[in-house]
């Protein structure tokens, strides 16, 4: 039979066990966030960079240029904007990069907890739960039907 202080010690240790697991996932989640504001401040900085060097290359003149030679102006605007176009794909390149590479590192902290978080959750059960008890040599199926002062005995 079960030792009833056995019992409720194990149960405590049990209940111990699973508030230091969620303490150490809340760890995790709270490193993780950490990552991502991190990273996020980094993406942050990367569009402001970004749309400042827009800004500044909109902002310039055209060099040596009159309002009256068309062709040199739509050539220049044409020039400007097909370079734009592949500056801001490099850009556009290097924010997907950062971004992924959070991501990814937030996942692989995430991950690596959970991971943990369930081992030590099958630790702390094959610690609380007795071999003899996980075995059924001890446990006996109750009869509900036969049980006194069940509905069937009234």
């Amino acid at each position: 039979m079960v030792d009833p202080v056995q019992s409720v010690d194990g149960g405590f240790g049990f209940l111990t066990d699973l508030i230091h697991i969620q303490i150490r996932n809340l760890e995790a989640i709270q490193q993780a966030q950490k990552k991502m504001l991190e990273r996020m401040g980094i993406f942050a900085k990367g569009q402001t960079e970004i749309v400042e060097g827009t800004l500044r290359r909109s902002a310039r003149e055209s060099p040596n240029m009159t309002p009256w030679d068309v062709r040199a102006v739509a050539s220049h605007q044409i020039e400007s904007l097909k370079t734009m176009i592949q500056e801001n794909q490099a850009n556009s390149n290097i924010l997907s990069e950062i971004a992924a590479r959070s991501s990814g590192e937030v996942a692989t902290i995430l991950q690596s907890r959970i991971m943990a978080a369930l081992d030590e959750f099958k630790a702390a059960l094959e610690h609380a739960i007795p071999d003899q008890i996980s075995a059924g040599a001890v446990v006996a199926p109750v009869d509900v039907a036969r049980r006194p002062n069940s509905r069937s005995d009234r």
